[in-house]
């Protein structure tokens, strides 16, 4: 009787363990609608990105954004790291320094023949690309390539 106690009291730690949250993918059509219609400014999203997961996608003001309404797409990187795509008509310092997490500029970065202004943290990077009535911020915890990569993928379609 004990080795059968003894039997299910092993089987029962090694199967109750905690099991890893699913990353939960979320579907931005209607946000992308809503903000197509209101942005003054074409919309842009990644696009081509194989394994990354779209875990949030909202279309609302931040308490940095001066009134103006900021597309926010968040992902999961294939790594596991996070990612985000923000879009905006705001455009000041303090709306910057929010959707790069209080980054410090670093450098230019030409990608495509558009010149973006990369930010860091400790633990953060940053492309900001400001002009032509919208400021564009790929950010994440991911490396300074993996932003490359993902500014070179966005498309207004």
């Amino acid at each position: 009787m004990g080795l059968v106690l003894a039997l299910i009291a092993v089987l029962l730690v090694v199967t109750l363990r905690p099991q890893p949250e699913a990353v939960k993918v979320v579907d931005p059509t209607q946000v992308l609608i809503a903000a197509r219609a209101q942005a003054p400014f074409p919309v842009v999203v990644p696009a081509g990105l194989t394994g990354y997961q779209l875990t949030s996608a909202r279309w609302q003001e931040t308490p940095k954004s001066d009134g103006a309404p900021v597309l926010h797409l968040g992902y999961v990187t294939p790594d596991t790291q996070y990612l985000q795509v923000s879009q905006s008509a705001a455009d000041s310092a303090s709306f910057i320094d929010e959707q790069t997490a209080g980054g410090v500029a670093v450098e230019q970065v030409n990608i495509n023949g558009v010149s973006w202004q990369l930010y860091a943290t400790a633990d953060r990077r940053s492309l900001v690309r400001v002009g032509a009535g919208v400021t564009t911020v790929i950010s994440g915890t991911t490396g300074q390539g993996e932003l490359e990569q993902v500014a070179r993928s966005l498309t207004a379609g």
